[in-house]
């Protein structure tokens, strides 16, 4: 907005009216963004050199030029010119140096190039979907810094450590349930078959559900799943106090649980038991209609009610799905062993919920990629996948602690 001045001569006063408007060209909002980044990331470098200084000082004992000091134990040797990658870019600062000794710095570890918050961002964006190329390439054109994709493969490394020590670590015996439950996926190592991704799943007394177990198996059989079952007991999980495994009713699964713990009643997956009438229905219309009933039949908390409705069911439908009745009656009495245990738990237990929620994250990520690279990429990505959305607990993990408790990358 401009205005106009009229002046009187010879006037004690003048006044100021609107003359004229006019739009001024707005400035670019790209640019206004790129200035504020330079701002504050040469805020940051003053910052962080300040800070380096009176580190420096605080170690050396002794100011910058200042002599004569009894009690110092060092002297200064100049600077250097240290990169490091931070949430708002690559910044460059003047660290100093001493003369017989190397000095340590708070704002980055010693021979670390990048912030930790930097190195948990792209970890995140890689277990979120983007290839370690795509993470790298597009987190350094948000940051004004520059990442390959290889960098991004070092911090995967990073976090191999994290999942040994999980498939290793100390159990407690404190698990009223078990979900036991497997996917296939493809590895690209593995050609064109397939390969089970077993999950186990613990539930407390008090509801809390922590993953206790995974691999990628060879098969679905007996003797795989065995061994994730035995390597849980002998990590802590004796079954003492283990009520209940659910199963989604396959054979090598039951006979997997049978070897290891033998006095345990085996839960049959009621979601997957109804799911099989729409799968076994001549007529799918019709199989739509008895999922929908029978779920209302397996709602039902009191087991007289319960067993009346059930059989009130198969008579309304067995004349028109014979053998899908038929199939769903065989073993239908192994949907309600969760009854052993506390009414807050049952719900949780009575399906493999937990564990379609973790094949559900598999199932979106190979539709992004294709195909796992290899087993223990399968295992880092559910492991990461858990730490980050906390729906899950990891055993020995305080919910919120981030995927990497230091630093990574080497200069």
């Amino acid at each position: 907005m401009v205005y106009g001045v009229n002046v009187i001569e010879n006037a004690d006063r003048f006044e100021v009216y609107n003359d004229k408007t006019f739009d001024s060209q707005r400035f670019d909002p790209y640019q206004i963004q790129a200035h504020i980044k330079n701002e504050l990331r040469y805020k940051l470098k003053l910052m962080l050199e300040e800070i380096v200084e009176a580190e420096a000082d605080d170690q050396i004992g002794a100011l910058r030029y200042e002599r004569g000091i009894v009690g110092r134990s060092d002297y200064r040797n100049g600077h250097r010119i240290r990169s490091l990658g931070t949430s708002m870019g690559t910044v460059e600062i003047r660290v100093p140096r001493a003369r017989n000794k190397n000095l340590s710095f708070s704002v980055f570890e010693r021979y670390k190039r990048r912030w930790q918050e930097l190195d948990q961002l792209l970890l995140e964006v890689h277990i979120g979907g983007l290839s370690c190329r795509d993470a790298g390439e597009r987190i350094a054109k948000l940051m004004g810094c520059a990442l390959s994709g290889t960098t991004v493969a070092g911090l995967k490394k990073a976090l191999e450590d994290k999942l040994r020590k999980f498939k290793n670590a100390p159990l407690e015996d404190v698990y009223k349930a078990i979900i036991l439950d497997g996917m296939f996926v493809r590895i690209k190592q593995c050609g064109k078959q397939k390969r089970p991704f077993v999950a186990v799943i613990g539930i407390k007394e008090n509801g809390d559900q922590d993953i206790i177990g995974m691999r990628i198996c060879n098969s679905e059989n007996s003797t795989e799943v065995e061994g994730v079952l035995r390597n849980i007991k002998e990590r802590g999980v004796s079954g003492f106090n283990l009520d209940v495994v659910t199963i989604d009713g396959d054979r090598g699964l039951e006979a997997a649980v049978c070897s290891v713990y033998g006095n345990v009643r085996i839960q049959s997956c009621t979601w997957h038991k109804i799911n099989r009438l729409h799968k076994n229905a001549k007529s799918k219309s019709r199989g739509r209609a008895m999922m929908k009933q029978s779920s209302v039949v397996f709602a039902e908390e009191d087991m007289r009610k319960k067993k009346a409705l059930l059989m009130k069911f198969c008579d309304k439908w067995r004349s028109k799905e014979p053998e899908a009745i038929r199939l769903f009656e065989h073993n239908v009495h192994r949907c309600f062993e969760v009854n052993v245990l506390s009414k807050h738990l049952r719900k949780k237990a009575s399906t493999s919920g937990r564990c379609e929620g973790l094949f559900k994250q598999l199932r979106k990520r190979i539709r992004q990629i294709g195909a796992f690279e290899k087993p223990l990429s399968v295992e880092l990505y559910v492991y990461g996948i858990i730490c980050q959305k906390k729906w899950l607990n990891i055993p020995g993990r305080a919910i919120g602690d981030p995927l990497l408790s230091q630093s990574t990358h080497l200069s």
